[in-house]
């Protein structure tokens, strides 16, 4: 029986891939992709508000639909007590690995590796060793908008570079920092935007040392680059569904910027096929996309010292913590405190509407970010401050990009099987966790014994026993037709993907 690997390209487009490869520009993907059963598959929910990463990732892992789960959070996975795959392999004694998959609990078991998500804050490392790789991963991908250094040492960074030297750092790996260096530091060249695969690369190393080590035979490797690309991209990848709001010196600069990152992914894919003659079976999935919104260019701002500002209005909390590149989340002793901060972050406004929104939070902690998202004048004040009015950026910062896509509920799921065929129709993300399970010989009624599962066992239809035509309903999508969320709200109006019966 093949391992598998199941590779997590975080929100990568079908179309896009299509486009790319059509144009000669993604070989390994089209190397993956002819020699693959093809499906589109569609998100667990496709309304906005839970068509988040986050929750479609921690459905997918646990087989159970976002009603059932409840996961709204993006800290919220570890905590919510569902089986998920590798818990599920686990216990049967199947080895499993797991690398930065997105909102997933811990793995501590001999034979198989944990590398939480770079937000993650309460699951540990394992083995414990890999805590001086994580430890700088997860501050700098959190304090990646401001530029800051956050609490780390130089400490922090010499385990962490003492990790990378003898945990299979590759000449390639080396090869790409030093030239972004050379080209970023020596030559002064405006390419700090194109750092962030380097973190890919580095993660990519990590994971074939431990891979390598333990050989478990199921594991997961999450890559979140692309999409941050996409997000704050699409703009300039087609100017033409923005007219006048593209300026010509961002269009010079981040026009392939999109491609850079599918690029550098397929760099990254080729490697993986090398595995294959080791008996590995690859699948591709994204478990969502992304769409030009032509209705946004919006930006994005964040306090300068997070811990200062909550003091400066009066609230003190146990534990403050990033989230995103524009949330936090703060943590407090009690309700009553919680609510408290809450009533006072509420009450600042700022050019008319209020100065912070907030996100579902558990108990005794609160989500928030700050709710402007239009261009703020250099000089601008905030009035309402305690202790009298400050102005806005002595207070935020600009995030440096504006973000013009948006989530969409059609996503990649390709299984290298080495035979290809294009399925009709569309599956659901839902569907993979039962496939893994029957791959390995894990009969429904072991795992999912009060069938609370809705997910369907693709097996039957690659091996052309059943088809997928009717699971769920077909939409478009192409970023260039699906360019507006009214297009989005229509596909949710009419039902979005139907349930099986």
């Amino acid at each position: 029986m093949k391992k598998i690997i199941l590779l997590e390209f975080n929100e990568l487009c079908p179309s896009l891939l299509e486009r790319f490869m059509s144009e000669g520009k993604l070989t390994n993907f089209k190397e993956f992709y002819s020699k693959s059963q093809v499906f589109t598959a569609v998100a667990d929910e496709p309304e906005q508000l839970k068509l988040d990463p986050w929750i479609q990732w921690y459905s997918m892992h646990t087989g159970l639909p976002v009603q059932e789960h409840r996961v709204r959070n993006l800290t919220d996975g570890p905590k919510a007590g569902h089986d998920d795959i590798w818990q599920m392999l686990m216990r049967r004694g199947i080895g499993v690995g797991n690398c930065s998959s997105m909102n997933a609990k811990a793995i501590a078991s001999p034979g198989s590796f944990y590398v939480p998500d770079p937000w993650c804050t309460t699951e540990k490392p394992y083995p414990e060793e890999l805590e001086a790789f994580h430890r700088v991963v997860r501050n700098r991908v959190q304090e990646n908008s401001t530029g800051s250094d956050g609490c780390l040492s130089k400490g922090d960074y010499l385990k962490f570079l003492t990790f990378l030297a003898t945990h299979g750092i590759s000449a390639g790996t080396i090869a790409a920092i030093t030239g972004q260096l050379w080209s970023d530091s020596v030559k002064k060249q405006d390419t700090a935007w194109k750092r962030v695969p380097l973190l890919d690369k580095m993660q990519m190393d990590v994971f074939l040392h431990y891979w390598d080590k333990f050989q478990p035979a199921f594991s997961t490797f999450f890559l979140n680059s692309t999409a941050h690309y996409q997000h704050a991209y699409w703009h300039y990848t087609f100017p033409e569904l923005y007219p006048g709001r593209v300026d010509e010196e961002g269009l010079k600069k981040f026009g392939n910027a999109i491609l850079f990152g599918y690029q550098e992914m397929d760099k990254l894919l080729g490697r993986f096929l090398e595995l294959e003659s080791r008996g590995v079976m690859l699948i591709l999935s994204t478990a969502l996309s992304q769409f030009a919104d032509t209705a946004a260019l919006r930006n994005y701002y964040r306090p300068r010292n997070v811990e200062q500002m909550l003091e400066s209005v009066g609230i003190r909390c146990e534990q403050v913590l990033p989230v995103m590149s524009e949330q936090f989340s703060a943590r407090f002793a009690n309700a009553a405190q919680t609510e408290d901060a809450k009533t006072k972050l509420s009450a600042l406004h700022f050019l008319g509407k209020r100065l912070f929104d907030f996100g579902r939070a558990p108990e005794n902690h609160l989500f928030f970010g700050c709710n402007i998202q239009t261009e703020v004048a250099r000089d601008a004040v905030i009035d309402e401050w305690p202790g009298g009015g400050r102005k806005f950026f002595e207070i935020f910062s600009k995030i440096p990009h504006t973000r013009s896509g948006q989530h969409h509920p059609d996503s990649v799921l390709w299984f290298k099987t080495g035979d290809h065929r294009v399925h009709e129709g569309r599956v659901s993300i839902l569907d993979v966790l039962p496939t893994i399970m029957s791959h390995f010989g894990v009969p429904r009624d072991d795992y999912d014994p009060q069938r609370r599962l809705p997910g369907r066992d693709l097996l039957p239809v690659m091996a052309g026993v059943e088809t997928v035509t009717g699971s769920h309903r077909n939409h478009s999508h192409d970023p260039l037709l699906v360019s507006s969320r009214a297009t989005l709200k229509n596909y949710v109006a009419a039902g979005g993907p139907l349930r099986r019966v």
